[in-house]
């Protein structure tokens, strides 16, 4: 199979919220052009002109990089496209010289970022969203 990975491409919101959905997340079609913007980095993984995986990443340039979003479609799943996003994105922020690299991430997933190079550490999240939804 012939997959190509690229940083930075230009890619619509539409589409990555297509990739969301295939993977049973909220498209987030209005919040996805600012966080387009807003984004240091993008590592997305093409299958011909289909986007199949995609991570992107927010920074200061300097001390701290946080990796949001790690997607890959059902119909790949399994074939090392994450892991391989995730390696290359950890290489560019490596050669950028960013300090810490942070990710979020459910428990089913330690191994995949232990096999990336990660550390597991402890944390925690409050989703305003979900938070919201509850009340």
């Amino acid at each position: 199979m012939q997959l190509n990975y690229i940083e930075n491409p230009s890619i619509s919101p539409e589409t990555i919220a297509s990739l969301r959905e295939a993977v049973g997340w909220g498209g987030r079609r209005k919040q996805l052009e600012k966080i387009i913007d807003s984004s240091y980095l993008i590592v997305a993984c093409f299958h011909h002109d289909n986007l199949v995986g995609f991570v992107d990443v927010i920074s200061d340039g300097v001390d701290d990089a946080l990796i949001r979003n790690l997607l890959v479609h059902p119909d790949y799943q399994g074939e090392g496209i994450g892991l391989r996003i995730l390696k290359l994105t950890v290489e560019r922020l490596r050669i950028d010289q960013i300090k810490t690299v942070n990710v979020l991430f459910e428990p089913g997933l330690t191994d995949l970022y232990r096999k990336a190079g990660f550390r597991i550490i402890c944390g925690g999240v409050i989703d305003n969203e979900v938070d919201r939804s509850n009340d």
